[in-house]
């Protein structure tokens, strides 16, 4: 087993996020026919606790298998065998590199090596919403982290010269010129939504912020329920329709329905004001930021009033 590479990825407790991860990046290699382990262990010491219950959930739902995991510490052992450790975020990466300082230039964030700013957050004790959410980002920042982790892996050895062929002139052959590239397929072409696409977002995205503004004027006129049914009827018709490659709608749809899980039967004015700016959003394609920051608002969702 020494002499195999190992990735190791390093999480708090290894019961959410890390083994996450871990079971994703063993998907990611192996469609790439790359061989390495990928193991994950934590900071924290819930030596021997199964993934938690949210964890399982959100590998099943992605195609992956999380009963048999179970929790381990950070150790000697694992580090000195490991040829790359990267950590989920920032912080986890502070206490590896400060516990073990001969290590610190094989400890890296998954942010980092994913060219982002960026520390995906635990959501411990969240709706499965978040969880799906960030587990996706998760996925999505180890495809963009993946030919930076390449580098840590060693290089392929060059095929053994035969014998009596060392010192033969190399075959010279004729350059050829490269055949003219063909147009990509229009599947690959990545055109703007069209505008029938764009106003049916739009109008929904339109129609709820109205019965969502005479709420906040009119208290007691619109009766939650029919108000919920609308937004749910928002949040469907703009997951079905994505404004191109880049818009990142389905997880901010899954951020929305947590989001409105949270809201309680008889919202008062800053959940109805929250939603309402919330799904002002879909009227147009989505990004990183937005995500970011209706992520971060999850966060205090139920204190609001």
């Amino acid at each position: 087993m020494k002499n195999e590479i190992l990735i190791l990825i390093v999480g708090a407790a290894d019961t959410g996020r890390a083994p996450l991860a871990a079971a994703l990046l063993r998907r990611h290699l192996m469609h790439r026919s790359i061989t390495a382990r990928v193991e994950s262990a934590g900071v924290l010491g819930h030596d021997n606790d199964p993934a938690s219950p949210d964890a399982l959930a959100v590998a099943e739902h992605m195609a992956l298998d999380l009963s048999a995991h179970r929790a381990r510490s950070l150790s000697d052992h694992l580090v000195d065998e490991a040829t790359l450790l990267l950590t989920i975020d920032s912080g986890t990466a502070r206490v590896a590199r400060l516990r073990f300082p001969t290590a610190a230039a094989r400890i890296h964030t998954l942010g980092e090596l994913a060219g982002r700013d960026r520390d995906i957050p635990d959501p411990f004790k969240m709706q499965i919403g978040p969880w799906l959410v960030y587990a996706r980002e998760i996925d999505q920042m180890l495809q963009q982290a993946l030919p930076r982790i390449m580098t840590f892996l060693p290089k392929p050895s060059a095929p053994p010269v035969e014998a009596g062929t060392e010192n033969q002139e190399p075959t010279r052959l004729t350059p050829r010129l490269p055949e003219p590239s063909a147009p990509p397929p229009s599947s690959e072409i990545v055109s703007p939504p069209s505008p029938s696409v764009a106003e049916e977002r739009r109008a929904a995205a339109e129609r709820t912020a109205q019965i969502l503004d005479l709420m906040m004027r009119i208290p007691g006129i619109v009766e939650w329920t029919a108000a919920r049914e609308q937004i749910e009827v928002a949040i469907s018709v703009a997951q079905a329709h994505p404004a191109g490659a880049t818009d990142q709608i389905a997880a901010y749809c899954a951020l929305l329905r947590a989001a409105l899980a949270l809201t309680p039967a008889a919202p008062g004015a800053a959940h109805v004001a929250a939603l309402r700016d919330a799904l002002a959003r879909l009227e147009q394609p989505v990004g990183a930021g937005d995500i970011s920051a209706l992520s971060a608002r999850l966060g205090d969702w139920t204190s609001l009033h």
